[in-house]
């Protein structure tokens, strides 16, 4: 049978710090990433239970906050029309391989591998760099209809938090490990 790891006094606030952030990031697919602008969202609230698309049967209502998993459900929906598939595919593969090195980064943390934490945390950043740079470049948000939302701003934070926190437990594992062998020879 494996050994199960017990967390050492130093080593418990950054395990936790962590983890902590990955969790968060992986919350970060269900809040709005993007916010309808004042005008829109009034527009939208006119008629809160009108259908907005019937491909995705979501109401007004639904689409004044947008999360990324909203945006997942869009572009299935789009998957039916030529001119948005290759778009749309696009799109649900970017987002899953964020969510997928967030899932991995949660795993990694569980685990206390700093390094592999430091590794997907960094990946699950850049595939959200990108999906930052492609809502941008196609002029999704901000636009006339969409700002930015919090899961815009605070999944590059967690992201720093999580990386900050998997560095630190690396220093303190690293620590305890010259401590243990330092004992060691003394004892032997």
């Amino acid at each position: 049978m494996g050994k199960v790891k017990s967390l050492s006094k130093n080593t418990i606030y950054p395990f936790w710090i962590t983890l902590a952030g990955a969790l968060l990031m992986a919350v970060m697919l269900f809040l709005p990433y993007a916010s309808a602008t004042e005008n829109f969202e009034n527009e939208l609230m006119e008629s809160p239970e009108q259908t907005f698309s019937m491909s995705t049967k979501m109401t007004n209502e639904e689409v004044v906050n947008l999360s990324l998993f909203d945006y997942l459900k869009i572009d299935c929906a789009g998957m039916d029309y030529a001119a948005t598939k290759a778009v749309a595919i696009a799109n649900l593969v970017i987002i899953s391989v964020f969510g997928v090195f967030v899932l991995l980064t949660i795993l990694m943390a569980v685990l206390k591998k700093p390094i592999a934490t430091i590794v997907f945390d960094v990946l699950a950043i850049i595939a959200f760099a990108v999906i930052h740079f492609d809502f941008s470049d196609r002029g999704i948000i901000p636009s006339s209809k969409y700002d930015r939302g919090i899961a815009n701003y605070l999944t590059f934070i967690l992201g720093a938090v999580v990386l900050a926190g998997a560095v630190w437990l690396f220093i303190e594992k690293r620590k305890a490990k010259k401590q243990t062998e330092t004992e060691q020879i003394n004892m032997g």
